[in-house]
C-alpha cells in the first residue's frame, strides 16, 4: 500500500494528502528511502535509541527562512497585484524535517531566485494557524502548497528534494507563464465542481440518525483501520477500549514509540525499517495520557508528561520537545503555549487521578485550568488559542476547554465548574453554530470555514463538541444540549462515512448518544 502511495504523488500535478497519513510516517516514506542518512541523523541527533533522561532543556530556536523572503498570510493579497501563485509553506518549530527542507532546498540560490521570480512565498506556522493547516495543508510538516492569488488550489507536496522541488516550481511556471493553460486549468477546475454537485444531487451522502445500527458500522470501521496497520489517534484507541477491545490501546502503550523519558515520539516504526520521527507533542502525550488511564498504565505518563513538558517559571505547559537536537547534544524545547493543548493535560491528568488516586496529578490539572482562564479568556468570552497571537478563535480550543471542565467536575463535584461548561457551551453555539447542523471551526471570517470530522495530531473540534454536550445534557437534563450533539452527529457521520474509522472523538460522541438515549 506504501509503494503505491509514494509513487502516486510523486507525480506532478500533485493531489491533496488525507491528513491522517502523518500517524504511520507514509507522507515521509519518499524522502526515507532517497536520503536514509538524514533519518538516521536526526534519529542519532534526538536520541532516538535512547539516552533521553537529560534534565537540562534549551528553548527550540526559531526556524530560519533560508534565503527566501517569506510573507505572512496576512500579505497575501499582494499575490493578486503581483499576479503570482502563492507558495505557501506549512511548518512547526519542532520538526526536523521543516529544517532539513530550509537547509537543502531553501537555502539553495537557484531554487531561491525561482522562488522569488515566480511565486508569493508565505510561510505558516502550523501549530499557530491550525486552520489554515486544515484548509491547505497535506499529510504532515512540511507541507507546499501552491495556490493560485485567490486561494484555489493547484499543487503541493509534503517534503522534497532540491531537483524535485526545482520541478515543481517548473511545473507552475510553465502553468502561470502560458495563459492558455491557466485558463485550460479553470475549466477543467469548474467542469470537476460541475460533476462532484452532480454527483451529490444523483446519489447524496445520507444524513444518518446516531443508533446502535450505526455505533456498530462505525466501531467496525475503527477495528478496520487498526487491522490494516493504521494509527486512528489516542481518542480511536480510546474509543475501542471503552468498548471492551483495548488490546490496541495496550500494545500502543508498550510500543517502540515510547522513549527513555517516558513520552512518546510522534512517528512510528515503519515496516521498511526503524526509522522514527523522535518529536514529542505535548497535545498527543496528553491524549495517550488519557487513553492510558483506561487500562490502568497512566502513572509513568502523568510523570513524564508534567517533568518533560514543563517550562520553567510557568504552571501551563510547552507544545513539545523537538525532534533534533543542537550541537551538543541538548534536548531542545518548544516553550509556545497553546490553551487548548493545556486543557488535553488537564483531562488526562484527572483520569490519572481517578486511575491512581493520586492527588498531585488532580492538583496539577486544577492549577493549568485556574491559569488557562485567567490567561487565555478574552474580551468576547472565548478563549485565545496561543498567548499574543492575532488569530482567529477556534471551535477545538473552546471545547477542549469546556471537557476539562467536566472532567474537573465529575472529580471535586465543584458547582462552578458546571457553571463554567454551561455558560461556555451555550457560548459556543451562538459563536460556531452553522445551518448545517455542525459547528464552524473558527469563528467566522469573510471565508467560508471548515467542520471537520476526522481526528488528526489533536481530535476533532466537532467530535469534541458533541461529547461535551451529551454530558452536560446527562449532569443538567436540559434537552438542547442532547439536540446540539445529535445534529453534529447527524450532520457529520454520515457524509464522512468512508473515513469514519479516523474520526474517534465523533465515535466516543456517538457511543455516549446511544448509551444516553437506552436509559
Amino acid at each position: 500500500m506504501c509503494q503505491a502511495f509514494f509513487e502516486r504523488f510523486r507525480r506532478f500535478p500533485m493531489q491533496r494528502v488525507p491528513y491522517f497519513f502523518l500517524q504511520n510516517l507514509c507522507t515521509v516514506g519518499q524522502v526515507l528511502r532517497k536520503n536514509i542518512w538524514i533519518a538516521l541523523v536526526l534519529g542519532f541527533l534526538s536520541g532516538a535509541c535512547g539516552g533521553g533522561n537529560e534534565t537540562a532543556k534549551l528553548d527550540v530556536t526559531a526556524l530560519d527562512g533560508g534565503s527566501i523572503n517569506w510573507r505572512t498570510w496576512s500579505q497575501r493579497d499582494s499575490a493578486r497585484i503581483l499576479g503570482r501563485p502563492i507558495l505557501l509553506f506549512f511548518y512547526t518549530q519542532r520538526s526536523g524535517w521543516c529544517r532539513d527542507l530550509v537547509a537543502r532546498c531553501f537555502e539553495d540560490s537557484e531554487i531561491a531566485r525561482a522562488v522569488a521570480r515566480y511565486t508569493l512565498p508565505i510561510w505558516v506556522d502550523a501549530d499557530q494557524r491550525p486552520d489554515l493547516f486544515e484548509r491547505f495543508g497535506l499529510g504532515g510538516v512540511p507541507s507546499l502548497s501552491f495556490l493560485t492569488p485567490d486561494g484555489q488550489w493547484i499543487t503541493g507536496s509534503t517534503y522534497l528534494d532540491p531537483d524535485d522541488m526545482i520541478d515543481l516550481l517548473r511545473w507552475v511556471q510553465i502553468l502561470y507563464d502560458n495563459p492558455d493553460r491557466l485558463v485550460r486549468l479553470e475549466v477543467q477546475r469548474a467542469e470537476l465542481k460541475r460533476r462532484v454537485e452532480r454527483d451529490k444531487k444523483k446519489d447524496p451522502r445520507p444524513r444518518i440518525s446516531p443508533s446502535v445500527a450505526l455505533l456498530h458500522r462505525v466501531r467496525d470501521s475503527l477495528k478496520s483501520v487498526i487491522k490494516s496497520g493504521f494509527d486512528p489517534g489516542p481518542e480511536g484507541l480510546l474509543a475501542l477500549a471503552e468498548a471492551g477491545i483495548d488490546s490496541p490501546l495496550i500494545n500502543f502503550a508498550h510500543s517502540a514509540r515510547r522513549d527513555t523519558d517516558g513520552v512518546y515520539v510522534l512517528g512510528v516504526l515503519t515496516h521498511r525499517g526503524p526509522v522514527i520521527d523522535a518529536e514529542k507533542h505535548m497535545a498527543v502525550n496528553a491524549q495517550l495520557l488519557r487513553a492510558f488511564a483506561r487500562v490502568n498504565l497512566s502513572r509513568d505518563l502523568a510523570d513524564a508528561v508534567l517533568e518533560q513538558f514543563a517550562v520553567s517559571g510557568d504552571v501551563l505547559l510547552g507544545a513539545g520537545l523537538a525532534g533534533f537536537r543542537d550541537q551538543a547534544g541538548n534536548v531542545l524545547r518548544d516553550a509556545e503555549i497553546y490553551s487548548g493543548w493545556n486543557a488535553l493535560a488537564i483531562s488526562g491528568l484527572c483520569a490519572a487521578f481517578l486511575e491512581t488516586r493520586e492527588g498531585r496529578f488532580l492538583d496539577a490539572g486544577r492549577r493549568i485550568f485556574e491559569t488557562v482562564k485567567m490567561r487565555f479568556v478574552q474580551d468576547d468570552s472565548l478563549f485565545a488559542h496561543a498567548r499574543s497571537l492575532n488569530t482567529p478563535r477556534f471551535l477545538l480550543d473552546q471545547v477542549l476547554i469546556i471537557r476539562a471542565a467536566l472532567d474537573l467536575f465529575e472529580v471535586q463535584e465543584r458547582e462552578a465548574d458546571l457553571l463554567f461548561a454551561r455558560a461556555h457551551a451555550d457560548r459556543i453555539m451562538t459563536v460556531f453554530a452553522d445551518s448545517s447542523g455542525a459547528l464552524r471551526d473558527r469563528m467566522p471570517e469573510v471565508d467560508v470555514a471548515l467542520s471537520p470530522a476526522i481526528d488528526r495530531w489533536l481530535p476533532s473540534g466537532n467530535g469534541v463538541a458533541a461529547q461535551v454536550f451529551m454530558r452536560l445534557f446527562v449532569h443538567t437534563k436540559m434537552p438542547r444540549y442532547r439536540d446540539w450533539a445529535e445534529a453534529i452527529l447527524t450532520a457529520l457521520i454520515g457524509p464522512n462515512i468512508d473515513r469514519i474509522g479516523y474520526a474517534g472523538a465523533l465515535n466516543r460522541a456517538l457511543a455516549l448518544f446511544v448509551r444516553e438515549s437506552e436509559n
